[in-house]
């Protein structure tokens, strides 16, 4: 009977650390700005196809919230994700799969992709 406790937390704890590093991708395919805001540290390295800047979270939060809502977003598919080798700080890449065009975003985090983490957000043509 123990066991089957113990597997059921660990099962659950896994499923809640999944939830937790997909859930600003998710937001992002929805065009969650609230959710998506409370992954982004408060400075941010932004790049946008060629166009690298550093911005103020609320700056690159209406940068993408204006590039989600001028495209029909069909999919976001994690498709990379790494950690170095002292595992802290990660990186994902995902898919974004639009009506018109597919993207490439990469994101990288200090430490887990938790509240604040994320430092760097880039979308180019996939």
């Amino acid at each position: 009977m123990k066991q089957f406790f113990l597997i059921l937390l660990l099962a659950a704890s896994i499923q809640g650390f999944s939830q937790s590093e997909s859930a600003f991708f998710t937001a992002l395919k929805n065009n969650d700005s609230a959710t998506m805001e409370s992954y982004l540290d408060d400075k941010i390295d932004f790049s946008f196809f060629e166009d690298q800047q550093m911005l103020n979270k609320s700056v690159a939060i209406s940068k993408l919230k204006n590039f989600i809502s001028s495209q029909k977003v069909l999919s976001v598919e994690v498709i990379h994700k790494g950690s170095s080798k002292d595992r802290s700080s990660k990186y994902k890449v995902a898919k974004l799969t639009t009506s018109t065009d597919t993207y490439r975003v990469f994101v990288f985090s200090a430490g887990d992709f938790d509240s604040k983490s994320i430092k760097e957000i880039r979308i180019d043509k996939f």
